[in-house]
């Protein structure tokens, strides 16, 4: 037999004192002290998210202002008034829907009820939730009401939406403004019901939980009820709680983290096609993505743990993680995650926009780093790879330049050889490039690039440099573009190397000009408005004008 008594978390755990209220202390502090110093207004507004505690307050205020023992800052929850209160039936605490008694009869009908007195309560309050939706109408019927209610009457207002109610009641209420919960403190709230419950949960599972609840402290308190159900008695894990909620597994999520960290394509794709496989919401991985990218960040930066949305063991996984990259790296994996989230929204084929981004992040971060079950040696003194690399290319070059062999001179045919990494252009340049232009520049952007990599720590650059665009080129000033301001940034930092790298290819100075994608076009049209803005008061237009309707002009380069 089935117990009737039941009662869920939501309500079983709801708040009956201003000290059970958690995480909303610019709230209930003011209200404590305008009750301790008899300062009660006729109106209150609460606006915030759903689920962190505005209808709750609202009772918990209407009880501290009719408790028996009161008006007190800690009602008893004992005499007539409270019990009534928390069991919904006070005749003088009135909960309204204002979505289902948004018209003006309804409003009309209220002010009718509101002269009269209190049944056994001092004030009588009118609780109005969803009230930004009341139409019209029914604000202005409000609106004298508020201006001069009786004495006993209090109004608190609920709502998701404070931009929606008209300035005219705004203005008639003191405004309380309820914040998101953290993550942090609905893990709290839920662990303390968990031990009161007798529960058993892993710890990530009560940060699944929390994340999954979105600010909202009801909402987590429903999923964690869910999971009670859905254990049937048993240990709530990691694995059941994603499995509930649809979400990847952190396992699951963790393996991908690694490839992309240790350069593993294989394992990285093999981990994404396991995400296919089982279904999963392809943008809630990629938020899960984008947060893991984040905490990584901070662990890098800052390390400050308070900061960090996850259990211990996560944290320390990731920290491990964050060790392997550099900053640079980290932050652009974030960035990059971020761009795919905006075209995940609005492409037909899901799965290749995730592979291309694994596969991009793999590849940028060039040779990898060690794998991460290793331990990390300390760097030793002695010649880099990138040293061995251009004494290698020098080598080669001048094999290249020396005279041909015997078998050449005879006139018999010779296969070519590429050894080592030799630049495929690095031959006598001047003889070959009788003028530079932009075509040529972007001929020999791979050189470029492949010069860039010889020099110490420039993986960054070289990478920024990858994705740039050449603009134009009138001697000697070269205009580039980067692909975002981060890479716009890493350039303009180098300047002066790039200058060398680009005498050492084409043998002339050059000065450079480069500028955020954005910003080009920004600036690229305001000089195409003002160009054609001088044309419309060209004589000749003007003349022109006069005989023919000429709405735009048009302005061309001569060439």
């Amino acid at each position: 037999m089935s117990d009737n008594n039941y009662l869920v978390f939501t309500r079983k755990w709801r708040p009956q004192l201003f000290e059970d209220v958690v995480g909303q202390e610019q709230v209930t502090l003011p209200l404590r002290r305008a009750i301790e110093q008899n300062r009660i207004m006729h109106a209150y507004l609460f606006s915030g998210p759903r689920g962190v505690g505005k209808t709750t307050t609202a009772r918990v205020f209407a009880k501290a202002l009719n408790c028996e023992k009161g008006p007190t800052t800690e009602p008893c929850n004992e005499c007539i008034s409270c019990r009534s209160i928390i069991e919904g039936n006070s005749l003088d605490v009135i909960e309204i829907d204002g979505a289902s008694n948004r018209g003006i009869d309804e409003i009309r009908a209220l002010r009718e009820h509101i002269g009269l007195g209190s049944a056994h309560s001092k004030y009588k309050v009118y609780i109005i939730d969803e009230v930004h939706m009341l139409t019209k109408e029914a604000f202005n019927a409000l609106l004298k009401t508020l201006e001069e209610p009786p004495g006993h009457v209090i109004f608190i207002f609920a709502t998701t939406d404070p931009q929606n109610i008209p300035q005219t009641i705004l203005s008639r209420c003191q405004h309380f403004r309820f914040r998101r919960m953290p993550v942090n403190l609905i893990v709290q709230n839920l662990k303390m019901i968990a031990e009161q419950e007798k529960i058993s949960c892993d710890r990530e599972a009560f940060f699944m939980i929390a994340r999954a609840a979105d600010g909202a402290l009801r909402d987590g308190q429903r999923i964690l009820d869910q999971a009670v159900t859905y254990a049937r008695g048993e240990k709530i894990t990691t694995e059941m709680t994603a499995e509930m909620l649809g979400e990847i597994d952190t396992d699951l999520l963790n393996r991908i983290l690694t490839a992309l960290v240790s350069s593993d394509i294989k394992a990285g794709v093999s981990a994404l096609e396991n995400v296919f496989e089982k279904g999963f919401d392809l943008k809630r991985f990629l938020e899960d993505i984008v947060e893991a990218m984040r905490n990584m960040l901070i662990i890098k930066t800052v390390d400050a743990k308070d900061m960090i949305e996850s259990g211990e063991e996560q944290y320390e996984f990731l920290k491990k993680l964050s060790s392997e990259l550099t900053k640079e790296n980290i932050l652009y994996m974030l960035q990059r995650s971020l761009e795919t989230e905006q075209l995940l929204s609005r492409t037909s084929m899901p799965a290749i926009v995730m592979e291309s981004m694994i596969a991009d992040m793999i590849f940028s971060l060039g040779e990898g780093t060690a794998n991460i079950d290793v331990k990390v040696p300390a760097k030793k003194e002695q010649p880099g790879v990138s040293e061995q690399k251009i004494k290698k290319e020098t080598d080669a070059v001048k094999e290249a330049k020396q005279d041909p062999p015997e078998e050449a001179k005879s006139g018999e045919p010779q296969q070519k050889s590429n050894p080592g990494n030799i630049l495929v252009d690095e031959i006598t340049e001047e003889e070959i490039i009788t003028k530079i232009t932009k075509d040529v520049i972007e001929k020999h952007w791979d050189n470029i690039i492949e010069r860039i990599k010889s020099r110490e720590d420039t993986g960054e650059l070289a990478q920024a440099m990858s994705t740039a665009g050449v603009v134009s080129y009138e001697e000697p000033n070269l205009m580039l573009t980067g692909e975002n301001k981060f890479f716009t940034d890493r350039i303009k930092k180098h300047n002066d190397l790039i200058k060398d790298i680009l005498k050492e290819e084409f043998k002339a100075d050059f000065s450079i000009n480069i500028y955020d994608k954005n910003e080009y076009m920004t600036r690229h049209k305001a000089q195409k408005d003002v160009a054609e803005e001088e044309a419309k008061n060209n004589p000749t237009v003007k003349e022109l004008s006069r005989i023919f309707k000429i709405s735009s002009v048009e302005v061309k380069n001569k060439k």
